[in-house]
């Protein structure tokens, strides 16, 4: 007598295994490439601020030195991420031509903050001796 063998196709367990460690691994590397992106060394020192655009902008040279100063539209001004008044920016400023070397000065504000607020902050950088000045802005 033959016995009919059944035809039915169960579900293998290797292939839940395998659907698991894929998950697993596409959440390790979506994580670890988030982490890549928010924390990027050219990041760093760099506060979100609305840049102007133009169309000749390029991207900031490669110097030695670059003291970024960040202002904001509410006010704000940042070295390094470091909330800083006028009076201590001008400490921060002697303290870098102290060290001596060419020190550019890029600074970025918003692009709502008032001309006469960076018109201040670049002032303030040549009386102290730093005359390499740079203005950050996007690309149109």
């Amino acid at each position: 007598m033959r016995f009919k063998r059944a035809t039915q196709i169960l579900f293998s367990m290797e292939s839940v295994a395998l659907t698991d460690i894929i998950m697993n691994m596409f959440i390790f590397f979506f994580i670890t490439f988030s982490f890549l992106a928010t924390f990027h060394r050219s990041r760093e020192g760099q506060m979100d601020v609305n840049l102007p655009k133009a169309a000749s902008a390029t991207q900031p040279l490669a110097e030695k030195r670059n003291l970024v100063v960040n202002l904001t539209k509410e006010g704000g001004v940042f070295l390094d991420r470091q909330p800083l008044t006028l009076e201590q920016l001008r400490t921060r400023f002697q303290q870098e031509k102290g060290q001596g070397g060419e020190v550019t000065v890029i600074v970025r504000a918003d692009q709502e903050v008032p001309h006469g607020r960076v018109v201040s902050v670049m002032d303030l950088a040549r009386t102290e001796g730093l005359n390499r000045l740079a203005i950050a802005t996007q690309v149109r």
